[in-house]
């Protein structure tokens, strides 16, 4: 990132400079760089979830605390350790899991980098954060108070920036409240490949390639609970081109549920075009969104799409649904209001994809009682977004989403409901 600079328009000198090259040994080649986050998130929700979630109302606090130190041994060898919390001291109820860890070790890895004259190779192991792509399928899950981690081994060829393929086996981390206490999920294994590179010939075009294979023990769908072994094989083509960027994505997902065989989708579009010299430069985007549901709960084929490991919240602060069978669409606005302070306004209409299908909640597991009836419509969410990022190391943010249940949803038991949060971050 380049330095900021004063008005004279000489550089500012970093006040976190002095953490990061500490030297260990007499020549510098042993040094750490530590960094840290500290961020304050409150939020006030009004029926989440359409109303089918607990609690109906909660105003509440989120504090998360990050430190870490990465040491390098050397040009090839470092390790990263970092210790974290998430608190929640004002939450309605028992605190999920994503939202309260005392204090526990958020990564943990060593990682060992062997250059050579076509790119480098690269091998890690411990606990570590993933994310792939557009964040659709594998991410790190950052609105919650704790980031979505991994234990196992990710190996990569980087031949540049913008070309590599990567390979991991590893278990999603179940998280616990106490001290120290978060382990491996050993109902859960995950592994894949994913390759990322420019489309020769174009060069505002680049493409990535997946596959991904997941195993997991008492999933829950709408036609009942087992045992699934899935694959998903996937491409996304994105890049921009003068005004217009672009994100396309496809993936087919195949394998075994239970005694049902596995044949579930999903297609995504991010589209954009920003008004360059127009005030404001607005962007005026368009994202959508076809995931497949389950036609027929009771024959010998599962086709609800299983989103894996999303970012979260996927399309709102208010993450109010989850990427399965859904259709939806989003016209959205961004303004550049003044330097640093960027405005985002949209509309999200859903249908279900599958009427026999139920409504996914944010945890990817159907709602009680939206399984069947008739018609798609499920609601409606309009949200503004406000973001002002001073300096490199200040956050600051706040949001606003209404949603309003279809008559299907409100057959359910589904209610009209709001959500606000507000937000400041600090980290070096």
């Amino acid at each position: 990132m380049a330095q900021e600079t004063n008005s004279n328009g000489v550089a500012d000198k970093d006040p976190f400079d002095a953490l990061k090259n500490i030297p260990l040994s007499s020549d510098g080649s042993v040094y750490v760089d530590f960094g840290g986050q500290l961020r304050l998130r409150g939020e006030s929700s009004n029926h989440p979830v359409f109303g089918l979630a607990k609690p109906e109302h909660n105003d509440v606090l989120l504090i998360r605390s990050l430190l870490s130190a990465d040491v390098h041994f050397g040009p090839y060898l470092r390790t990263f350790v970092q210790l974290g919390s998430g608190l929640a001291p004002s939450w309605n109820g028992t605190p999920p899991a994503t939202q309260f860890d005392r204090f526990d070790l958020m990564q943990g890895y060593g990682e060992l980098t062997l250059p050579s004259a076509a790119g480098s190779f690269m091998v890690r192991a411990g606990r570590q954060e993933m994310s792939f792509g557009s964040s659709r399928l594998v991410s790190v899950r950052e609105s919650p108070n704790i980031r979505r981690a991994f234990d196992g081994v990710r190996a990569a060829w980087i031949a540049s920036p913008d070309t590599r393929i990567d390979a991991f086996l590893v278990r999603p981390v179940s998280l616990l409240s106490g001290v120290f206490d978060d382990k491996s999920d050993t109902s859960q294994a995950f592994w894949g490949v994913y390759a990322t590179s420019p489309v020769p010939g174009i060069p505002a075009l680049k493409a990535d390639l997946y596959y991904f294979g997941l195993n997991r023990d008492d999933a829950k769908f709408a036609r009942g609970t087992g045992n699934e072994h899935r694959h998903t094989v996937g491409a996304r083509l994105f890049g921009k081109a003068d005004n217009f960027d672009w994100d396309l994505e496809g993936a087919y997902q195949f394998g075994r549920f239970g005694t049902a065989d596995i044949s579930a989708w999903t297609v995504s579009a991010e589209l954009g075009y920003t008004l360059q010299d127009a005030p404001f430069s607005p962007r005026i985007g368009l994202n959508a969104d076809v995931i497949s549901g389950d036609h027929n709960l009771r024959n010998g084929t599962l086709g609800t799409f299983n989103p894996l490991f999303p970012k979260l919240p996927y399309f709102s602060e208010a993450n109010l649904v989850g990427p399965a069978n859904l259709i939806d669409i989003q016209p959205n606005l961004t303004l550049t209001v003044v330097k640093n302070v960027v405005l985002n306004i949209g509309w999200n209409p859903l249908w279900k994809e599958a009427t026999a299908d139920a409504f996914y909640g944010p945890a990817i597991t159907p709602v009680a009682s939206t399984a069947g009836g008739t018609g798609r419509y499920m609601g409606q969410q309009v949200s503004t977004t406000l973001t002002w990022t001073p300096t490199k190391h200040l956050t600051f943010g706040g949001t606003y989403v209404n949603y309003t249940p279809g008559k299907r949803i409100r057959q359910a038991g589904g209610k009209s409901g709001s959500f606000a949060a507000a937000w400041a971050a600090i980290s070096f």
